[in-house]
């Protein structure tokens, strides 16, 4: 582990003078071990567990956030929309992370661009389990999150470029507009695009992330192995972060954003992977009693608005030995 990469993870876990998080902030902001910087809060972001937070616990963790960016010569002002009572965030450390990475960001502009940053808000945008929900980007752009994802955008687009942070899944409309592209960033992943229609898929606690293209084209670059892919309409790239496997294949591109009208498709998932699916979906909590289900891969296309009742049943039809119980939003997947 560099010695930048020390610096940022010791940081974020402990509480430190006003003056000495500005002078690691200007650490941060000097041009130079990009690569270990953007790595060591990307690892800061994948090890940390996702709690509940209470409304004290919500109150208390902006209360560092605005403690962690401090205030710079050129004061931001952070808005924070849709705070709510059934709000999880990753964890305390999450959006204080990621929006740490954009100021970060927007610092490095020009002497004008930084002056234009006063005005600037921050905006998180999270979609609960059990739901699903639109909405429009300061560029017109449109953007359906998927339950259980997070969305990170400026209140205004400055620079050269239109950059969000994507936790989860979203399916993009994006306006074309060929002097400021438009990138989403996720995890160790940037999807580039001008003006199209694409599904990105990378919720934190999933094993790979997928892009799944539309409309129009986009380029997919991988930031830990420095590769770029181009990708072409009904084309899919699958990334494994662990092992770093890239993998590419035609698909029917529009099954993969039934989603957003409430539809589920499956293709070759693992067990785990689906249930987790069903538990952000229909906002439940599904106790795995036994393992001996894991090794089992489905794949099905359930119909929009499926009941969760029937959805069970479909899935023990694939596989006879599945016994489960339903219990409100329990769902209990039991052993023989």
């Amino acid at each position: 582990m560099s010695h930048i990469q020390k610096i940022i993870r010791y940081f974020f876990h402990h509480q430190f003078s006003d003056e000495l998080v500005e002078k690691v902030h200007q650490r941060l902001l000097v041009p130079d071990e990009e690569g270990q910087k953007d790595e060591a809060l990307k690892t800061i972001w994948e090890e940390i567990e996702s709690p509940e937070l209470s409304s004290e616990q919500m109150d208390a963790a902006f209360a560092r956030l605005q403690h962690r960016l401090g205030e710079p010569e050129t004061k931001i002002h952070l808005r924070f929309l849709r705070l709510s009572h059934f709000m999880r965030i990753a964890a305390i450390w999450f959006v204080p992370l990621l929006l740490l990475s954009i100021s970060l960001y927007f610092y490095k502009e020009t002497i004008t661009v930084r002056n234009e940053l006063a005005d600037v808000s921050f905006v998180e945008y999270y979609v609960p389990s059990g739901k699903r929900e639109l909405l429009t980007l300061p560029d017109s752009s449109k953007v359906w999150l998927n339950s259980g994802s997070l969305l990170v955008y400026p209140s205004t687009f400055i620079g050269d470029k239109r950059e969000v942070y994507l936790a989860g899944e979203g399916y993009f409309d994006v306006q074309k507009d060929a002097e400021f592209p438009f990138i989403v960033k996720v995890r160790g992943l940037q999807v580039g695009v001008l003006g199209t229609k694409f599904n990105l898929s990378g919720y934190p606690s999933a094993d790979k992330v997928t892009t799944t293209l539309e409309e129009g084209s986009v380029k997919v670059l991988l930031d830990k192995v420095h590769a770029s892919y181009m990708l072409k309409p009904n084309e899919q790239l699958i990334y494994t972060p662990k092992t770093e496997k890239v993998e590419l294949q035609k698909v029917h591109a529009v099954d993969y954003s039934d989603w957003k009208e409430g539809g589920l498709l499956f293709k070759s998932c693992p067990f785990d992977e689906v249930m987790a699916t069903l538990e952000r979906v229909y906002d439940i909590h599904i106790h795995l009693q036994t393992s001996i289900y894991k090794n089992n891969r489905l794949t099905i296309h359930f119909n929009k608005h499926e009941q969760l009742e029937k959805v069970m049943m479909l899935i023990r039809e694939i596989i006879p030995a599945l016994e489960y119980r339903i219990e409100g939003k329990e769902v209990y997947i039991l052993s023989h």
